[in-house]
């Protein structure tokens, strides 16, 4: 028995609530969806769900990937959680966020970003997979 969690967890963090609210609608046959609210958003709980989960994702649009709070916690999430990437829609300064985010345009559709995060999570899953069980093999 695992102590974690395989389906995906995917944050967004939209500063429209209604497009976050249709996102999360239409990933969570693949993935368990959270929103953010950048305002009241705590560290601890963050890093306390992600460590919960096998693989995690976060979502989001160019108001709130300019937010400094969001930037860190996706910073110290990549360097705790091998298998938590960002997605960050729109935003040009992506030197800022963690090694292997992911940029996609402003105007990208949202079927494209859903086909992106289902795909993404995919290959987290399998990554994450096949290094269990090489450490389960090491540990032999």
């Amino acid at each position: 028995m695992t102590p974690f969690n395989s389906t995906p967890l995917i944050y967004i963090a939209y500063a429209n609530a209604s497009e976050a609210q249709s996102l999360m609608e239409r990933i969570q046959d693949f993935s368990e969806p959270r929103l953010i609210d950048a305002s009241d958003l705590s560290n601890s709980n963050f890093m306390q769900s992600i460590a919960q989960h096998q693989t995690c994702l976060l979502v989001l649009d160019e108001a709130c990937a300019a937010l400094k709070s969001l930037k860190s916690f996706g910073k110290e999430a990549a360097e705790r959680h091998e298998f938590f990437r960002c997605l960050v829609i729109g935003d040009s300064n992506i030197e800022q966020w963690p090694q292997g985010t992911i940029q996609m345009n402003t105007h990208t559709l949202s079927t494209t970003i859903i086909d992106r995060l289902r795909n993404e999570s995919n290959v987290l899953r399998m990554m994450s997979s096949r290094v269990r069980h090489v450490r389960r093999l090491q540990n032999r």
